[in-house]
């Protein structure tokens, strides 16, 4: 089954957002994403996704992010001002690289949370193993 995937820091926007496409006869289910930045990303089956309401639903996500957006900043909420990413290191540590609000939203508007978290995870790799190789001899992993 294949579905679409929108991510939301407020907490209870996902529950409205699902409920929304739920109106519309679409499958909706939740999850914490799996990467730690905070996110409930909202997975919405493509099974009767018209084009109108695939509309209607990013304009819902980008009002509920707006709203999500204005509150954070009117509560100065520490939660929504300081996004982490938790870095999985070869010694089975961890570290929280702290991110930018804004920039993970951008990142997760084209990035699904396991994208990112692949990516993150070739960089960690990359700086904990080194290669000074060219890239253009072997990119097969």
């Amino acid at each position: 089954m294949s579905f679409i995937e929108f991510a939301f820091m407020h907490p209870g926007a996902h529950e409205t957002f699902t409920n929304a496409a739920r109106q519309h006869g679409l499958e909706a289910t939740w999850h914490e994403d799996a990467i730690g930045t905070g996110a409930t990303i909202v997975r919405v089956s493509e099974v009767g996704l018209t084009a109108d309401i695939e509309a209607k639903l990013e304009a819902l996500a980008q009002q509920l992010d707006e709203e999500s957006q204005n509150w954070a900043d009117s509560m100065d909420d520490v939660r929504l001002s300081a996004v982490g990413i938790v870095v999985h290191l070869g010694d089975g540590t961890q570290s929280l690289a702290r991110v930018d609000p804004n920039m993970m939203r951008r990142i997760l508007s084209v990035l699904t949370p396991d994208e990112v978290g692949q990516f993150v995870a070739k960089i960690a790799d990359a700086v904990e193993n080194p290669d000074n190789s060219p890239i253009c001899m072997d990119f097969h992993d």
